[in-house]
């Protein structure tokens, strides 16, 4: 099982300039798909049943697909999207959650966020759709490790205009609203590594569509300088609120500027400097408002790395209430993983670190959207 489960983690690698990237494990075995709990017209499929990770139920969303014409090819879309049954007469939010890269929408919803946005849709009436990035490998030396995986480029894709994958996140919103009463002021992005990246793309490319935005451990792209690569800011993207999570023990996407572990010839900016440079553009400045958060659960470091017993987060908001705000969660000791109360199997340490458990992402990340609508 902890093998499995390993091979899937691995989907959350991203593909970064002038790097190598590691090979791919082989596909994980699936078994039957579970029927969803709440169909809706969109959907035309079940989602596929991940094999089990710490005893925990899937998804209980279902799974819908279209056809999106890109240049000259015409290539399936999925995405996996969970209502609850009694959802809010008026109109609801929806949060978007997008996977690693190569990673599939099962392996969002079970293995980083244990299905815990759909407890928080169930308690808060929103809409989770789950992402999947083109099934296309963008070069010979990848593939998909696991069933039905994709490719979340973001501003690493040459493109004019939008994004492929901008536009990919407009059309489901579109086919949601034709039987969903979605509140268009309260769409909110979140996602790991290359999904974390997506989630920075939105910001620049779709400020009109997202309010707020949780990148975790994200590709980090940034208003402008190198950066910025192919994608195109849109007017209102300094509008667009921020909480951003990084890890200082990241094996690959380094919280340092420069090279990371994993990845030896990149350039990353470094984590804060991308912090820096989202606060320049949003007009935000002055030193934050400091929250150390409790350091509840001990062990939740890999020593051999870090030299920690103990990851522990704080957080730095800045902006106010009512206006734009970026939060920044720096996770002293934690590696490439979603923080949760689940840690990372054992034989995944060595790899990726290990998460911080004291708290859950899921929850900070909703907590903050709740704070923002256009």
């Amino acid at each position: 099982m902890l093998r499995t489960a390993l091979c899937l983690l691995l989907a959350g690698c991203s593909q970064v300039p002038s790097a190598s990237a590691p090979s791919a494990p082989d596909a994980a075995k699936v078994t039957q798909p579970a029927s969803p709990a709440f169909r809706l017209h969109v959907c035309s499929e079940a989602p596929i049943r991940m094999p089990e990770f710490a005893g925990e139920a899937p998804t209980r969303g279902c799974v819908a697909t279209f056809r999106q014409r890109i240049g000259a090819m015409d290539r399936e879309r999925r995405y996996l999207v969970y209502a609850p049954a009694a959802l809010p007469a008026g109109p609801v939010p929806v949060v978007l959650v997008f996977p690693g890269y190569t990673a599939n929408a099962e392996t969002a919803a079970h293995y980083y966020m244990h299905t815990r946005f759909e407890t928080l849709a169930d308690r808060d009436g929103f809409v989770v759709v789950y992402g999947n990035g083109l099934p296309d490998p963008p070069n010979e030396r990848e593939a998909v490790p696991n069933a039905k995986g994709g490719f979340l480029q973001g501003c690493l894709l040459a493109h004019d205009a939008e994004g492929i994958d901008v536009t990919y996140v407009r059309r489901i919103i579109a086919d949601l609203a034709r039987e969903l009463p979605i509140d268009r002021s309260r769409i909110y992005a979140t996602g790991l590594s290359a999904g974390g990246g997506m989630a920075l793309e939105l910001a620049l490319e779709a400020p009109d569509l997202v309010a707020a935005i949780a990148p975790v451990a994200p590709l980090p792209f940034q208003p402008a300088g190198q950066w910025r690569f192919s994608c195109h800011p849109r007017p209102g993207h300094d509008r667009v609120s921020i909480a951003m999570l990084a890890a200082t023990n990241d094996p690959f996407i380094s919280y340092k500027p420069g090279s990371s572990r994993m990845y030896p010839d990149a350039r990353y900016p470094g984590m804060e400097a991308t912090r820096d440079a989202w606060l320049a553009a949003m007009g935000l400045s002055g030193p934050p408002a400091t929250d150390p958060l409790p350091d509840t659960v001990t062990g939740d470091s890999y020593e051999p790395d870090t030299g920690l017993t103990s990851s522990s987060v704080e957080r730095q908001r800045y902006g106010s209430a009512g206006g734009s705000e970026l939060w920044f969660y720096k996770v002293a000791g934690a590696g490439h993983a979603w923080p949760s109360p689940t840690q990372l199997p054992s034989d995944a340490w060595s790899r990726f670190g290990k998460t911080n458990q004291d708290l859950d992402f899921a929850d900070e990340a909703w907590a903050f959207f709740k704070r923002h609508a256009k």
